[in-house]
């Protein structure tokens, strides 16, 4: 195991993400007991279990057919949906609901640890009868969600406040899993609502005292960029040519050929540099690491918290993130817990380890002066387990702080908004969806809360043999333009330096500076409202290092593309960008072939077909050169390992 990960459990397959890493028992940071309370009335008075009457599942594909009260209910991302009937709940006078859930028995569940069962409520349309996917009921908001298994009885928290009217009057409600398009089956028995009941002044009271979110703004348009401790610039402080990252990642053999069947478990890699004499290379790496983010226009690192045992090196690594960050000054880290590797921690646990962190002068803060707390795939959890932990930070630690999820499917924002100053979500990164997805901005704007926009550049997973068509610099452009146009408060860089998903904007060893410099002229008009003046010419190449059907000579496990009906076609490009000060004639040569054509003041971006060898750009005015570059890495249409991620250089 390589030491930088020091045994916590990576999320990355959330998303078909990378990971799958042991598990260590975690000493949490101080521990501490849920709150209780205070009241004299019973919060609790009995608990009884209520059994499912009807169940039915829908099918898109087969938009007619009616599957009632079947033996194994489907539940997947898009196609499949299960549904699910119950009486109404018996209540005497003055009682109240106090907890709920809804317990499910999975058959089988492909790919277990990706995604999440996301729990609705059902409005109209369906009783319990005949339902297909064509006369599907209407939808209330989110009413819990939980994380898959493999097989056995689930419990799915519900939101007790926000359940309890449905389930009073008999709950209808719709399973479906987020975030993973693989296959659930459902045993239709046992199924039912795991119910607590209690005098209904006391729940009331209780309801009362969670915290709902102030009117709040995140000041001057805000850019962070995800960061993951994983990666950060040397995991050894060895030189590059012999590090973790060259000889153990990077090459089929590594980690004793664990990767071998597909290639390598990565493709890039952090810019290298030379061995570090300081007794603390670490945080010399995150002092460079935040000074490349600030030239780069950056507002702050959205750290992603992986674990809260102080002695696991990712740990370690955040609290030096937030002391590099603290060194610069204005330079600001949100604090972004993982809720999948965080998926068991308690409330007390949540709140004890936030409140260390939050004592760092570099720990971002809204207009209130509330630290803002933005949870990966935040919906893992349920709203009022956030207000619980929210309310221990302020009761017990003197912290006021707000939510900002982070969510897989943005579409659960509905049932946060009460607990929530805003949303975001992890985004997509293909370039023709980008374009056509979810004005989600204008849904948070119209529930009055803020919207932070994904910003991405391209997404490649060799241990997950997939990816996404990011044509050229396209990606990047198409969500800029997202934020730009929808008025997003904020952006989010997704990612700074995730390796495993190749969806680093950091500098790096096949893209240099180049997607952060291409980045920085539309951030710029995000957070100022006009592009930047052009003082000194630049050009820019990408391109892949080989064509998209190229096959790797030494292994099967390959890459495809995502699959989606709407996905970008892909494509065998060469892409020069230029950002001119002035009109200016640029002169490409593309494998001995050499054309020349007039590029705008500003931004312009010119395609050519993808060739053997290395390319050239240079751009002329007046007879005077302005700007040359050449490409480092050749392509070859032959390879021994696939790589389907755009490198990139730019000019001086």
């Amino acid at each position: 195991m390589p030491p930088t990960l020091g045994g916590t459990r990576i999320r990355r397959s959330l998303t078909a993400f990378a990971s799958a890493l042991a598990v260590l028992t975690l000493t949490f940071v101080g521990a501490l007991p849920t709150a209780t309370r205070s009241s004299a009335s019973p919060l609790v008075t009995r608990n009884t279990n209520i059994g499912v009457a009807a169940n039915a599942y829908t099918d898109s594909k087969h938009r007619k057919t009616s599957h009632r009260n079947v033996a194994t209910p489907r539940v997947d991302k898009t196609r499949y949906a299960s549904y699910f009937a119950f009486p109404a709940v018996p209540l005497n006078p003055g009682e109240a609901i106090s907890r709920a859930a809804v317990v499910v028995n999975i058959r089988s569940a492909s790919h277990p640890s990706q995604g999440v069962f996301t729990v609705r409520a059902v409005t109209s349309g369906w009783n319990g009868g005949k339902l297909s996917y064509k006369n599907r009921p209407k939808l209330g908001p989110v009413l819990g969600t939980a994380r898959i298994k493999a097989k056995g009885l689930l419990t799915i928290t519900l939101n007790a406040k926000v359940a309890a009217p449905y389930l009073a009057k008999g709950a209808r409600l719709q399973i479906t899993r987020a975030g993973s398009k693989y296959l659930v089956k459902l045993a239709s028995k046992p199924t039912y609502l795991k119910l607590s009941i209690g005098d209904a002044k006391a729940v009331a009271d209780e309801q009362a005292t969670q915290p709902t979110a102030a009117k709040a703004a995140l000041p001057g348009k805000p850019v962070f960029a995800h960061y993951f401790t994983p990666y950060p610039i040397s995991i050894d402080n060895y030189l590059w040519t012999k590090d973790y990252y060259n000889l153990e990642y990077l090459v089929a053999s590594g980690e004793d050929g664990k990767f071998a069947a597909y290639g390598g478990f990565l493709r890039d890699r952090p810019l290298p540099r030379n061995p570090i004499s300081s007794s603390d290379y670490e945080l010399v790496d995150m002092n460079s690491e935040v000074s490349n983010a600030m030239k780069a226009g950056i507002t702050g690192f959205a750290v992603d918290i992986l674990t809260f045992n102080t002695s696991d090196k990712n740990w370690k690594l955040t609290t030096k993130l937030m002391k590099a960050a603290e060194n610069q000054g204005s330079f600001k880290i949100m604090l972004q817990p993982d809720m999948y590797s965080l998926g068991n921690v308690s409330t007390g646990s949540f709140a004890a380890a936030i409140a260390s962190l939050a004592s760092s002068g570099s720990v971002y803060k809204d207009s209130n002066g509330a630290v803002v707390i933005s949870p990966f795939l935040a919906e893992a959890k349920t709203p009022s387990w956030y207000a619980d932990a929210l309310s221990q930070l302020k009761s017990k630690y003197g912290i006021k702080a707000v939510l900002l999820p982070l969510f897989l499917d943005a579409s659960n924002m509905n049932s946060f908004a009460s607990i929530s100053i805003g949303f975001s979500e992890w985004g997509v990164r293909d370039a023709t969806i980008a374009k056509s997805a979810t004005n989600w901005a204008a849904k948070a704007h119209a529930l009055g809360k803020l919207w932070m926009e994904p910003i991405a550049v391209q997404d490649e997973r060799p241990s997950s043999q997939i990816y996404d068509e990011a044509l050229n610099t396209e990606t990047i452009r198409a969500t800029w333009n997202r934020a730009i146009t929808q008025s997003a408060d904020a952006a989010i860089l997704t990612t700074w330096n995730d390796y495993s998903e190749c969806s680093s904007f950091q500098p790096s060893m096949d893209h240099g500076t180049a997607f952060l410099d291409v980045s920085k002229y539309y951030l710029t008009k995000f957070r100022s409202g006009a592009y930047p003046s052009v003082s000194k010419d630049a050009v820019y190449i990408s391109h892949r290092i080989q064509k998209a059907s190229t096959m790797p000579t030494t292994y099967t496990k390959v890459m495809k593309q995502r699959y989606n009906s709407v996905a970008s076609n892909p494509r065998d490009k060469v892409e020069v960008v230029t950002i001119l000060s002035a009109p200016a004639t640029v002169t490409v040569t593309i494998s001995g072939q050499t054309s020349s054509y007039t590029a705008p003041a500003g931004f312009h971006a010119a395609l050519f077909n993808l060739a053997e060898g290395y390319f050239t750009a240079t751009v002329t005015r007046d007879g005077a050169t302005k700007a040359t570059v050449t490409t480092k890495d050749a392509v070859r249409f032959t390879t021994e390992q696939q790589d389907l991620s755009y490198h990139a250089v730019g000019s001086d």
